[in-house]
């Protein structure tokens, strides 16, 4: 990921020549699929701020949709024909993907998260190959703590 722009822009670095080349998208989070040929990333363009789109890598083809009503963290199924992301309300999302066709279907809810800011701040959570999830998240009770400290002048004046 590359700032120097004012916006996130993805890019490739290669190890075989140490070069890098620019994605043709401004995104983030971007994840390749299984087999190297789509890449799923956090991109500006669809109805809100940040939407989740797949586009074929390398190579030509447009940007697919793959959520409507924003989203983050991309990551793909370990069979590559699903991508799950997390909705602005930290709902796990998933949606079907055809690599063949190059389509998606409707994002499905899986299950309400407690994921600590569904928003770029990489990845809190991952696949396993059998389907199952791992969720960086606070536990149901969290309460945040909080420390009012008065009098700190005085103690500034000691020293």
């Amino acid at each position: 990921m590359d700032f120097a722009k004012g916006r996130s822009h993805l890019a490739v670095y290669s190890a075989d020549d140490h070069r890098v080349t620019e994605f043709s998208a401004a995104g983030a989070e971007g994840q390749f699929s299984q087999d190297g040929k789509w890449i799923a990333y956090t991109g500006t363009g669809g109805h809100s701020a940040r939407d989740i789109f797949v586009q074929p890598f390398p190579g030509s083809g447009g940007r697919i949709p793959i959520s409507s009503e924003g989203g983050a963290q991309p990551r793909w199924g370990r069979d590559g024909r699903q991508i799950f992301y997390i909705a602005p309300d930290r709902k796990l999302m998933a949606v079907q993907f055809d690599p063949k066709k190059g389509s998606a279907g409707a994002p499905r809810v899986l299950f309400q998260t407690r994921i600590i800011a569904p928003n770029f701040t990489m990845f809190q959570y991952d696949v396993s190959p059998d389907g199952r999830f791992l969720i960086n998240s606070f536990p149901s009770n969290y309460s945040s703590p909080l420390t009012l400290l008065t009098g700190w002048t005085a103690l500034l004046k000691g020293r």
